[in-house]
């Protein structure tokens, strides 16, 4: 196998400049360089990627820390992430945190340690005095104080979905959220803005009789207990709401099997737009995130942070998926 000793002998230079154009680390001179490149090319040399990126303090990978990515949303979204940062030749590196505050806090410590690049960072979690704004880190559907994010608009995908259930003229509507995105949480992230968009507008046009149901804080799972004693006292409601897809799917079949039917007797619309049908037989009606935009932008901004550029925040539109469910 050629190494670079054999490509410096072939083009007659020293291995020192054969180093600085395999790093275009400095100047040579182009003859100089199209001889070294040509050597390259004939003995299939194939520089050692672990050493360079040594030497240039660089890893080339980018963490992904989120609470857990056997979410149906995160798991997507983690796959076209992984697929934009290939595009760059970038690897991605995966953390599940499991919403615990302090694995955040030392896999944050992974980009101070020069041992990732950059990071993308999804968090509940009060934080926010470990994160240094002059490190390559993008936030998603979250808010931190001199660091960029990126989300979807969840504040005008809670009002339409509000205007959807209003089109059956329902007479009593529903939310089911989680509490780490609810009243009782001193942390508000952009998932906050879904329940406070659909309650706004209900408010605005004068529709008070809807309730809010939020399940307990930090329960990285639907809770189905919880929500089959939830449902039990609201089976008086023709319409529902929930923060994600996830708990749609699990409302529609506790609704089910309480003797009633979705949607000609209870609507229901989730919310992130899944592409397949989560086991129910059926499309759910959602607020459909822009997935693809999303992962397109949170890998465009962790570059260029890892390239000292500003990056501005971004909220990308939504929009209303008709499915079997409304």
């Amino acid at each position: 196998m050629a190494d670079i000793k054999l490509v410096a002998k072939r083009a007659g230079v020293g291995i020192a400049t054969v180093s600085r154009v395999i790093n275009n680390s400095g100047y040579v001179k182009k003859e100089t360089r199209e001889r070294i490149e040509k050597a390259i090319d004939e003995l299939g040399y194939q520089p050692n990627e672990i050493a360079r990126n040594m030497i240039n303090q660089k890893t080339r990978i980018v963490a992904f820390i989120l609470p857990h990515s056997n979410h149906v949303f995160f798991s997507e979204l983690l796959y076209l992430v992984e697929q934009n940062l290939a595009r760059h030749k970038y690897k991605l590196m995966i953390c599940n945190s499991g919403a615990d505050a302090n694995k955040e806090i030392e896999l944050v410590n992974m980009l101070k340690k020069n041992l990732v690049d950059g990071l993308i960072l999804l968090t509940s979690n009060a934080i926010e005095r470990y994160l240094d704004p002059s490190l390559p880190i993008v936030s998603f559907d979250r808010h931190f104080d001199d660091l960029p994010y990126v989300a979807a608009d969840n504040y005008a995908g809670g009002k339409i979905a509000a205007t959807k259930l209003l089109e059956k003229n329902p007479k009593k509507l529903l939310y089911i959220g989680d509490d780490v995105q609810g009243d009782h949480s001193d942390i508000h992230t952009e998932v906050t803005k879904r329940r406070l968009g659909f309650t706004d507008h209900l408010d605005t046009i004068g529709f008070r009789n809807y309730s809010t149901i939020e399940y307990p804080l930090n329960d990285l799972f639907v809770p189905e207990d919880f929500l089959e004693n939830a449902m039990e006292k609201h089976l008086d409601v023709d319409g529902i709401f929930t923060i994600s897809d996830t708990v749609a799917q699990v409302v529609i079949n506790k609704i089910e099997s309480m003797g009633k039917r979705v949607p000609d007797d209870i609507s229901v619309i989730g919310f992130d737009g899944v592409h397949y049908r989560l086991n129910i037989g059926r499309t759910i009606s959602s607020i459909k995130q822009p997935i693809e935009a999303l992962a397109e932008r949170l890998v465009a901004g962790v570059l260029d942070r890892i390239h000292g550029l500003d990056v501005e925040d971004c909220i990308l539109p939504v929009k209303f998926h008709h499915g079997d469910t409304h």
